[in-house]
């Protein structure tokens, strides 16, 4: 049973050690004994304690010190604020290296200081091994003992960083003592940071502006949140007001359910299952929310972080994956139905998640696929890592190869001269979808598998190997099997990608879901005053739903959009044609012996779009080629890829359909195809 008396702090050096055992012991040292200890001293075997450790690059180094039955917590700290006026008397305009000892330490240490509102100076970074760096004469560093450049002169010191706020309240409630003196220590936080601003404003006559930031890039630029079990609101600050864009004195003292219309945040912060941190958006900007559980004084507090809106190139932090949008936006919390293959299924990928392994989903249009893929990314260990989904079906061959692996200066025209790296490149460490899997040309399925099997990619028109260490989700709804049968799929690519395995169920096999899945796409509609009568929830029930979910949303959303009297009736139903007819399912029929029936892998409906198209094309008088097919089958209202296109050409020209020409001959249509158009025919 872990000591709920005892604290263990673990840091890399001395100095940093003794500055963070002061902060915990000033916070705490009256109700537990805080030890602590430095990578440059020796360490004894620490087991059934609580122990914090001062940055996740320690973790390498301690676990063998750590015994499996210790409640590990690993610190987020900021800037030392209690010498922060000294950067302040600097001149404007100057120029000073800040030194620590690691690459991203150094990075983020200056983005912190930026956002306190140190921006009269310029700040450049310098860590050991560093090749080219501003020269001056000016450092400010963290910590006394790291080294200096030989150019700098003056030395500023403003101490090691401080654990922040937010660990704070985690190391309380997982100590037990956040009902005791969580207020207390709130309290006393915002006092130091209100004594500071006052002697900082005084002594060097700051203006409102700069004081403001400071104080919010102190509290990290966030907004809290505070609200009791029953969801009544007791803390609600003034940048939660501006994120939120809820005034403060509608919110006090209201339920949250009342105020906030998102309902995927109201569930996330009342959900304690789930991972303390997710992002959300509000007014096209993207916020991380921390949410922290505290069981003893029965109280939910959230922090809201608002990221920044310019991405700076090659940075790998958490910060950069939010920024261009390589994050994971959903978990298994937003995957809505309680029948039992749903839940079964969702039970499956829980188990997968935690596998490094490749992970095929399959399923049909519309099922959830890159939604149940964001979610296992989320429930993984590579969680903090970034995500990154790649749609086949929407880039052409020609892009997706310098898109996938990066390219190298001067590969080709239009070209950066300074090169790009590649998604896979750029997943490093984290997630890549691939989605539509099956739409992928065997020339590129040749590369997916060389990376599947070594975990290294080259750059278009470069000749280095470049290890990727990558978590492969790929997702399709067509027949791989079929597929591989008629040569367009490589049978060694499928069962690569085949380690892992789940099925998506229809909504048609899954029907109990479907009043939840309404009233929550009702929900999510800007008209909140709209009823819908049961017996069109019935009508709907009773529905197929070829498109499954996404078809059934388009739904809601359109008899929203013709009800009247913010009623939805009978008379708002969509008309037949509306809705999706149905399609030869993944597993509804068995694999085809002869070759005339493998044709059924690419539908009937699809089959007549494409043939639609090329005979209009040609009695227009233009040559039929793969562009104006797939802008034809748009008219047609089955919208085709000039990807998709490529391929379901080569397998019609193979059943006799039609007959491929290069250059101004384009393609036609063989008697066959017209046969099968007339037999087709509405």
């Amino acid at each position: 049973m872990i000591k709920l008396d005892d604290l263990v702090l673990i840091a890399g050096a001395q100095e940093t050690r003794m500055t963070l055992h002061k902060q915990l012991e000033e916070i705490l040292g009256d109700f537990v004994k805080v030890k602590s200890y430095s990578l440059e001293e020796q360490i004894p075997f620490i087991d059934n304690q609580v122990v914090v450790l001062s940055s996740s690059l320690l973790e390498d180094e301690v676990f063998r010190h750590i015994g499996e039955n210790c409640k590990k917590i690993i610190a987020n700290r900021m800037v030392n604020y209690q010498n922060i006026d000294r950067l302040l008397m600097l001149p404007e305009g100057t120029q000073a290296l800040y030194i620590t000892d690691f690459p991203q330490t150094t990075m983020d240490s200056i983005e912190s200081l930026k956002q306190l509102g140190i921006d009269h100076i310029e700040i450049h970074p310098y860590y050991p091994g560093i090749k080219d760096y501003f020269r001056t004469e000016i450092a400010i560093k963290p910590r006394t003992a790291l080294i200096l450049p030989d150019m700098v002169k003056e030395v500023i010191h403003i101490g090691p960083r401080l654990i922040d706020f937010t660990t704070i309240l985690y190391i309380l409630d997982t100590l037990g003592l956040s009902k005791r003196i969580g207020r207390n220590v709130s309290e006393k936080f915002t006092h130091t940071l209100l004594g500071l601003s006052k002697r900082i404003a005084e002594g060097y006559n700051m203006n409102t502006k700069n004081l403001n930031m400071l104080l919010d890039g102190i509290h990290d630029n966030g907004g809290i949140l505070e609200i009791d079990y029953e969801g009544k609101i007791s803390v609600f600050n003034e940048q939660l007001e501006k994120i939120l864009n809820i005034p403060r004195d509608r919110a006090f003292g209201e339920n949250i359910r009342n105020v906030l219309t998102n309902t995927q945040l109201v569930n996330f912060i009342f959900n304690s299952s789930t991972r303390e941190k997710r992002s959300f958006f509000f007014s096209n900007s993207e916020v991380l929310v921390h949410r922290f559980h505290f069981l003893s004084a029965k109280s939910i507090v959230a922090l809201f972080k608002k990221t920044h809106d310019i991405v700076k190139r090659e940075r790998t932090t958490s910060r950069e994956f939010i920024r261009k949008g390589y994050v994971a936006k959903y978990s298994f919390d937003d995957i809505i139905g309680t029948s039992p293959v749903l839940q079964s299924t969702i039970h499956t990928a829980k188990k997968l998640a935690k596998s490094d392994l490749t992970i095929l989903i399959e399923g049909e249009s519309g099922t959830g696929k890159e939604l149940f893929a964001s979610a296992i990314h989320n429930e993984s260990l590579r969680s903090n890592g970034p995500f990154l989904a790649v749609n086949f079906s929407a880039l052409s061959e020609d892009l997706v190869e310098s898109e996938l692996f990066g390219y190298e200066g001067g590969s080709f025209t239009g070209a950066r001269q300074e090169g790009k790296a590649g998604l896979f490149e750029q997943a490093n460490g984290g997630t890549i979808f691939l989605d539509e899997i099956g739409d992928v040309s065997l020339k590129l399925q040749a590369r997916l598998l060389r990376i599947l099997q070594e975990k290294e990619i080259m750059r278009v028109g470069g000749s280095k190997i470049i290890p990727v260490d990558v978590r492969v989700i790929a997702a399709t709804n067509k027949d791989l099997l079929r597929m591989i049968e008629l040569g367009t799929f490589r049978e060694d690519l499928y069962y690569r990608l085949k380690i892992l395995f789940i099925y998506l169920p229809e909504l048609r096999n899954r029907k109990q879901d479907i009043p939840e899945l309404i009233n929550h796409f009702m929900k999510q509609s800007n008209n909140k005053n709209v009823q819908i009568q049961d017996e069109v929830v019935q009508r709907l029930v009773q529905h197929q739903w070829y498109g499954n979910i996404r078809e059934l949303k388009n739904t809601i959303d359109y008899m929203i959009t013709v009800s009247e009297d913010n009623q939805i009736d009978t008379n708002s139903l969509p008309v037949h044609n509306f809705f999706q007819k149905e399609r030869k399912s993944l597993t509804s029929s068995p694999m085809p012996h002869k070759k005339e029936e493998a044709i059924l892998y690419i539908n009937e409906e699809e089959i007549k779009t494409i043939l639609q198209a090329i005979h209009f094309i040609i009695q227009s008088g233009e040559p039929a080629g793969r562009k104006k097919i797939s802008e034809e089958t748009q008219n047609h209202g089955h919208f085709l890829t000039e990807q998709q296109i490529r391929q379901r050409l080569d397998i019609l020209q193979s059943k006799g359909y039609i007959l491929k020409s290069k250059g101004r001959g384009g393609t036609r249509l063989t008697d066959k195809g017209f046969k099968f158009l007339e037999e087709n025919r509405v």
